[in-house]
């Protein structure tokens, strides 16, 4: 009996090593060292769409199935609710979260991501959660309209028509209009940076603060440091970035405008100060970086963070506890421009 187990115990051992092992060598890669949940990850769990087979409407469809149905990101508010702003033409269906029940609260407009293509308020609920309650603000989550059924510039101007909904009923939703923020990531950052440049162009100062979490920035080059580096191994693919510039920008021209890629703006002054978020191993690394240094090189005050082991999307995969971190990075460089306290 003893010889049994002392087979048995050492073949766990055994197979405890090779699995640590194996693990250590997936994160070792040649740009430095990748973060062992995301290696296993990537090695084990994630799926990449399959753009060749599905439309994007069968996509979306195969996500919503799989979403979510957890209610942990209650635990973090005191009150969720949705209502949806109106337009001529169409309702943008927007989902409130409040830390407390404390009225003039700051308020952060987010975007979620999804390359223009994918994402749900569902998908981002817990995130949403988390970031009202660490930056004690009101976050209004905008479910814009998605290409391909409607391209640029149709989410922008839907995320800009829920900044303006927000700031002219912020009194009745409880929050206050003088303390407003815009955040996302991916192509949510992207459209925060827009609705920032919208804003100015349009002479408003009504945004305080830009949140801009692994933004696309541009939709022209392809062909960057990050996306040779990072653009095949790391999750989101340099295959994946076309294919959904192809579905939001199916007009090549309108890809150098200033409010799809904000890198190629002409003019990048009295933007509001940022907070750009990087993941050491995402093809839009490079993209992120030049924005930033855009931003400050026209006067524009900038904290840039670089996640050196983290992969595209990490923010909204609670898995990472870097998801965490990052909020509460967040939630700091608010704390002066909302006048809020820890």
């Amino acid at each position: 009996m003893k010889d049994i187990l002392l087979i048995v115990s050492t073949l766990l051992v055994m197979v405890l090593l090779t699995g640590f092992v194996m693990v250590f060598s997936w994160t070792q890669t040649p740009f430095g060292t990748l973060d062992y949940v995301a290696a296993i990850g990537l090695q084990l769990v994630y799926e990449p769409p399959d753009t060749q087979t599905y439309s994007a409407a069968e996509l979306r469809e195969q996500y919503r199935q799989r979403e979510s149905t957890s209610t942990e990101y209650l635990e973090y508010v005191t009150q969720v609710s949705d209502t949806a702003i109106t337009t001529a033409s169409h309702a943008i269906p927007v989902r409130l979260y409040y830390p407390s029940g404390k009225s003039n609260l700051p308020i952060v407009v987010y975007y979620h991501g999804g390359g223009f293509v994918f994402g749900t308020l569902n998908e981002y609920d817990l995130l949403c959660a988390k970031l009202a309650q660490k930056a004690s603000a009101l976050v209004v989550s905008v479910d814009y309209r998605l290409a391909p059924e409607h391209p640029y510039p149709a989410p922008g101007k839907d995320a800009y028509h829920a900044l303006q909904w927000v700031y002219q009923h912020a009194n009745t939703l409880g929050g206050d209009s003088t303390r407003i923020a815009v955040a996302g990531d991916s192509a949510g950052g992207n459209l925060a940076a827009v609705v920032s440049l919208m804003a100015r162009d349009s002479g408003q100062t009504i945004i305080d603060y830009q949140v801009l979490l692994y933004p696309t920035t541009q939709s022209i080059d392809l062909t960057t440091e990050s996306h040779q580096n990072f653009g095949g191994d790391y999750g989101l693919t340099t295959a994946q970035v076309d294919w959904f510039i192809e579905q939001y920008l199916p007009d090549k021209s309108e890809r150098y405008e200033a409010y799809a890629s904000p890198l190629l703006a002409d003019n990048l002054s009295n933007l509001p100060p940022a907070l750009i978020v990087l993941a050491g191993f995402d093809p839009l690394k490079t993209e992120g970086q030049e924005y930033a240094k855009k931003l400050n090189a026209a006067g524009v005050p900038v904290i840039l963070s670089d996640y050196k082991s983290m992969i595209h999307g990490f923010a909204n995969i609670p898995e990472f506890h870097q998801s965490d971190e990052v909020l509460n990075e967040v939630a700091v460089a608010l704390q002066p421009i909302f006048n809020t306290v820890p």
